[in-house]
């Protein structure tokens, strides 16, 4: 799964932005204002992973008491835990918490990247849906002014229910008619295994990557009868290209 970390993962959720790394502590040692922001961010981040883990705990506890009160309720149809208010005071404590730090962790990434343009260069990272990290990622790997190949995270994979994690699944390139998907699945070293897929075209990136996902979930699934694209029914093509 491609992010597994919180801070990266609540900072695509509110801003789409998707990064490999913590790409600002390697600006802490500036001593520029750029430094004073990425030292304030990179403290923030470490503070909202420890309040993530804090609050995991936290909701965990509540969840055993919660079961605890369920079979005591049913045996004797009364509750008497110890410890039920001061577990669920704890809990909100910790929620709100994190609340402010993740309001500020956004807050101080938005200051940091306006300062720190990030070049996509020949690699890029894309959610699959806007601002959803639950979708997965998709990375795009340039081969070409105008293409990018295109294989999903195992994340990805899953909320797609598709058998291929980390692995190319076509490529989509920038036409005067929109992004057109070719669905494919490579070898590591990228020549395609088997048939090449056409797609339609899609309005633009997001959409074309996920029509990679959504045609392979279809080829897998019993409902394919070994179809070509152009043998779909229209609200089959409606929902490849959505």
């Amino acid at each position: 799964m491609f992010l597994t970390d919180p801070a990266l993962r609540r900072i695509a959720a509110d801003t789409n932005d998707v990064l490999p790394e913590h790409l600002w502590r390697h600006d802490t040692a500036t001593p520029e204002p750029l430094g004073d922001l990425a030292r304030i961010l990179h403290k923030t981040a470490l503070d909202f992973t420890d309040s993530t883990t804090n609050l995991d705990e936290a909701l965990a506890r509540v969840g055993m008491l919660a079961k605890a009160a369920r079979q005591a309720l049913a045996a004797r149809a009364d509750l008497h835990i110890a410890g039920y208010h001061q577990t669920l005071a704890d809990t909100l404590v910790a929620r709100e918490r994190h609340t402010v730090l993740g309001t500020a962790l956004v807050t101080c990434y938005r200051a940091w990247r306006n300062h720190r343009p990030i070049s996509d260069g020949d690699e890029r990272y894309l959610l699959l849906r806007r601002c959803d990290p639950t979708h997965g990622v998709a990375t795009l790997q340039r081969t070409d002014p105008h293409t990018w190949q295109v294989t999903p995270d195992a994340e990805a994979a899953t909320a797609f229910n598709i058998p291929y994690p980390d692995r190319v699944v076509g490529e989509v390139t920038d036409t005067e008619h929109g992004w057109t998907p070719t669905a494919y699945i490579a070898r590591p070293h990228q020549t395609p295994l088997a048939t090449v897929y056409p797609l339609p075209a899609c309005g633009d990136l997001t959409s074309a990557c996920r029509s990679l996902l959504r045609w392979w979930h279809l080829r897998h699934s019993d409902t394919w009868r070994n179809r070509t694209p152009n043998q779909l029914d229209p609200a089959e093509l409606a929902h490849l290209t959505s």
